[in-house]
């Protein structure tokens, strides 16, 4: 993506880093609310692939402090020549995440993301367009940013389907 004019990508990185900071905003709100999450629907995995909540939430923690942050540290410092992606399962189980309580969890999400939000914040425009490698296609920290936000997307999208589709106290049962 090297070649933009200097303004355009100056909004693109804003806009980028705002998506990114959207996380932040999403736990704040969880934060507000998770009393009504029942512990068991915490842990509980609809399907033995599918992660918990807390899984999920440990998932975003993990890919933030093992592959991102240190992916974005590397270009920052124009170290990056390989780019890690994630390893979704490998995520899940770094740790066991249904060990620690939900809040927790939460919290060390936003402290981890804080710290990458805040990274790209003070990064120089040059270190958006260094590239590396990603699997077969040279990638700039432009596309390694867009690929967080989807990463997130896909991880949080996965656990609203399987929220909304649950029965919490409080939430009237679908008519039939």
């Amino acid at each position: 993506m090297a070649g933009r004019q200097s303004q355009d990508a100056a909004a693109l990185r804003a806009a980028l880093i705002e998506q990114l900071a959207h996380l932040l905003r999403e736990v704040e709100a969880l934060q507000q609310v998770i009393d009504i999450v029942p512990e068991p629907l915490q842990t509980a995995r609809p399907l033995p692939e599918e992660p918990s909540v807390r899984e999920t939430y440990g998932m975003l923690v993990a890919a933030d402090e093992r592959v991102f942050l240190p992916a974005v540290q590397a270009f920052l410092t124009g170290q990056a020549r390989e780019l890690e992606l994630p390893d979704d399962d490998a995520l899940r189980t770094v740790e066991n995440w249904n060990t620690y309580p939900l809040p927790a969890i939460l919290k060390r999400l936003q402290q981890v993301r804080r710290e990458l939000v805040a990274l790209l914040q003070q990064a120089p425009s040059e270190a958006w367009d260094r590239t590396a490698s990603c699997e077969e296609e040279t990638w700039d920290l432009y596309q390694y940013a867009y690929f967080i936000i989807q990463h997130d997307t896909e991880l949080l999208r996965a656990l609203a389907y399987r929220l909304h589709a649950a029965y919490l106290p409080g939430k009237p049962r679908p008519v039939a």
